[in-house]
């Protein structure tokens, strides 16, 4: 009897212990367990807004949105995985067993399509989707995508996209961003990247207890990014990446008197679509490129600036007044300081010249004397007033160039009057330089973003004087024009019929023996300045070569309207 009374005992505690347990569950916990079973049975689909439009300052799609075909297998409704696989295989000639892996790699929930090729072109998806039926669970499906009308035509300056990482995922949720939607990992993309990714949509489905789905609940439409308008045209960044070819290098193109970027490329370019479509041989392909494909030269790459800061020199001797335009100097091809000679590039030298001349032949002798009467401390003043060793105030990466603080000896001041030694330079800096020179004495800022979403941005008054005076502008002016025109200027080959240019050639020494980079800076038309400009050419020789040639067609185009600029360029 005691046992059984044990038992009894035992089994009331048992079931108070139940009671006291539903209790908690129903009353206590009930709506915490009916929020997790509701979130059981319901799922959000999410559908990823298209993303906004950015267009050239000519209205011209530079990245817009295309409609591609990806097929998918929807796992619920599934009968055969081996048959649909075998089929799309021989569709799309693609191995079944890489098929599998991609299928294996995006399954998730039973109703949600897991996509295992990511672009068929329209012919083989509308074949696909007329024989849908004889294969239960496949999926071929349209989806809105970037596309680059320009390729690898402003490249560096629009950035690309690429989904984002596990570490990224929980911090850009908060963001509204899904874990599969793309987001901007350079240039403008990423710099804009919160008003181009629009807001996501979804469809909301009731699921059972096998995940299937039971029907739909509702849907919310995705709202696109906003639109955004650039400064930049899209013709002329192609027309100068095409004219660049196979030779690396960089090209900044402006408004000077605005400092509105009209182009900036750099080569070698990449396309940016390989990013967002994830074709893994190709991006291993650019990242290990020894070419650096995807650094922007025009911005974030210092340069010797070579002969080009021959302007700078001989604007600082005239503030200083150490010569005047007339003042004759003999060149006989080579300087010596001390122990040290440095040879003109003329090693017959040029004989006796006026400033004019030396700008136009790009006299070292003559520039170097200049240098070291001005001496150090004001060359680098100077250097310094139209821009250099500072950020121009870009809005994206941007290096700040280099100029020493330490005291130079006299032959290093030499050598730096003609743009040589321990003096780096960015092509957006030498085209603000050129800028200044063009617009009369002005600094101004770069910028590129003219509206976001119908709204203009609004910028900095970013406009500030050098500090020289009219004359000492005029007469270094009159060189650069000599450059072009003159029968011994080093930029002949910058001449045109159709447009005035003036400029000044550089060719900057490098490591390598033999191979210098070749600059080009300058503006056009001369009268009325459209663009300011400054062109590199790695390795590639003499700037009155490549650069000068490249000068050449940015103004041309800057000159002509379209249809003529074509008519110019095919010779008819």
């Amino acid at each position: 009897m005691d046992r059984l009374a044990r038992l009894r005992y035992l089994v009331v505690i048992a079931q108070l212990c139940l009671v006291a347990r539903l209790v908690h569950l129903q009353l206590i916990g009930g709506a915490h367990y009916r929020a997790l079973a509701e979130q059981n049975r319901l799922r959000l689909v999410p559908e990823l807004p298209p993303r906004g439009l950015i267009l050239d300052r000519n209205g011209r799609s530079i990245a817009g949105s295309q409609t591609v075909f990806r097929v998918a297998i929807v796992p619920q409704e599934l009968e055969d995985l081996q048959a649909v696989l075998t089929y799309v295989g021989a569709v799309v000639q693609r191995p079944v067993e890489s098929l599998r892996k991609e299928y294996a790699k995006e399954q998730s929930l039973a109703f949600l399509p897991a996509t295992i090729v990511q672009r068929v072109p329209k012919d083989l998806a509308i074949r696909m989707e007329e024989e849908r039926w004889r294969y239960p669970g496949l999926l071929v499906r349209p989806e809105t995508v970037r596309a680059y009308p320009l390729n690898t035509g402003a490249a560096h300056l629009l950035g690309y996209l690429s989904q984002p990482t596990a570490e990224e995922v929980p911090l850009l949720k908060q963001y509204g961003v899904r874990p599969k939607q793309l987001v901007g990992r350079m240039g403008l993309e990423r710099l804009l990247d919160h008003a181009l990714q629009g807001r996501s949509g979804g469809v909301m489905v009731e699921i059972n207890h096998r995940a299937r789905q039971v029907r739909v609940l509702g849907r919310r439409a995705s709202e696109s990014g906003a639109r955004v308008a650039l400064t930049i045209d899209g013709q002329l960044s192609s027309l100068i990446q095409a004219a660049f070819g196979s030779q690396a290098g960089a090209a900044v193109v402006l408004d000077p008197e605005t400092g509105a970027i009209l182009a900036m490329t750099s080569s070698p370019s990449f396309p940016p679509e390989a990013f967002a479509t994830a074709e893994n041989t190709a991006i291993r392909r650019l990242l290990n490129d020894p070419q650096s494909p995807l650094m922007n030269r025009a911005a974030v790459a210092g340069y010797q600036p070579g002969s080009i800061m021959k302007l700078v020199t001989a604007a600082a001797a005239l503030e200083q007044h150490v010569v005047t335009p007339a003042t004759v100097i003999n060149c006989p091809g080579s300087l010596t300081i001390g122990d040290r000679t440095i040879h003109c590039w003329n090693r017959d030298g040029h004989g006796p010249v006026a400033l004019r001349d030396a700008i136009t032949q790009s006299c070292n002798v003559y520039f170097m004397q200049l240098a070291r009467r001005v001496r150090w401390d004001r060359l680098r003043a100077a250097q310094e007033q139209i821009g250099l060793a500072h950020r121009t105030g870009w809005p994206m990466e941007e290096h700040s160039g280099h100029l020493p603080r330490r005291r130079l000896s006299e032959g290093e001041v030499a050598l730096m009057g003609i743009g040589q030694g321990e003096i780096l330079v960015t092509p957006l800096q030498a085209a603000v330089l050129a800028g200044a020179f063009a617009n009369g004495g002005w600094i101004v800022e770069p910028w590129i973003v003219q509206t976001v979403g119908g709204r203009t941005v609004p910028r900095r008054a970013s406009r500030r004087r050098v500090g020289w005076s009219a004359a000492t502008l005029d007469t270094v002016r009159t060189g650069m024009r000599a450059v072009v025109t003159d029968p011994a200027g080093t930029g002949r080959r910058a001449l045109s019929s159709v447009v005035t240019v003036a400029g000044k050639t550089g060719t900057a020494q490098t490591n390598l023996e033999g191979q210098n980079h070749g600059w080009f800076v300058g503006y056009c038309p001369v009268d009325a300045p459209k663009g300011a400009f400054a062109i590199i050419a790695e390795y590639g020789g003499s700037g009155g070569d490549v650069p000068a040639d490249i000068a050449r067609t940015v103004c041309e185009y800057l000159a002509l309207p379209g249809e003529d600029h074509v008519k110019l360029a095919t010779g008819r």
